[in-house]
């Protein structure tokens, strides 16, 4: 009986350490925040961390689904120098649409990003270096939002918005990015859009220059 009541008591003690770690974290004090665990910038552009990523596939029930399609990507060969979690990101001004960060399409057009990852990484980033994509998928609200076209490939999972990390200027870029367009661009439906900054659009969904 002893050892039942103590067994008993143990357990219960055990439990209430285990609670009391996990409730310490609601009532840590911080009077100083930083973006920097959860946003960084690139070329003037707010991305999100992987930390951030992480938080919104918990707090949406989307483990299965981004563990199923990261093994998509990598089985098409896709390899990991672009932040896959960034072909989700809607856009970097997703604090003023007032809608999700990230968008996951259907599997239906994971196919589409698939091309569009290997064009880059075989025909782009070789001569431009690391890329950091600022919009890949979107939902027609945020695209609405951001004045994207009523058709936009964003919304078929087929674009991405991207800045090159290293110091690179315009000039050089839209030189380097015109060249892949008038070599390989046309058997590879290349779309390429060039805006202000360093900023650009690639898509293999339509072979379009703007």
């Amino acid at each position: 009986m002893k050892w039942i009541i103590l067994s008993l008591f143990l357990a219960f003690s055990n439990t209430i350490k285990a609670e009391a770690v996990d409730l310490s974290k609601l009532y840590e004090v911080h009077t100083e925040f930083d973006y920097s665990d959860l946003v960084i910038e690139v070329q003037g552009f707010k991305v999100p961390t992987l930390a951030a990523f992480r938080g919104w596939v918990l707090m949406n029930g989307k483990q299965a689904d981004i563990q199923k399609g990261h093994e998509y990507f990598l089985d098409k060969g896709v390899k990991e120098g672009i932040p896959l979690h960034l072909v989700l990101l809607q856009g970097t001004d997703w604090r003023l649409s007032n809608t999700n960060v990230f968008n996951l399409p259907d599997e239906k057009v994971w196919k589409n990003m698939a091309r569009t990852l290997l064009f880059i990484q075989e025909h782009v980033m070789p001569k431009t270096g690391l890329l950091i994509p600022v919009s890949g998928d979107r939902s027609k609200e945020y695209n609405q939002h951001a004045g994207g076209a009523p058709r936009s490939s964003h919304l078929d999972f087929c674009a991405l918005d991207l800045v090159p990390i290293r110091n690179i200027s315009r000039a050089e870029l839209h030189k380097i990015l015109k060249s892949v367009y008038n070599s390989v661009g046309k058997k590879n439906k290349m779309g390429l859009g060039l805006y202000s900054g360093v900023r650009f659009h690639i898509d293999t969904c339509g072979y379009r220059q703007w």
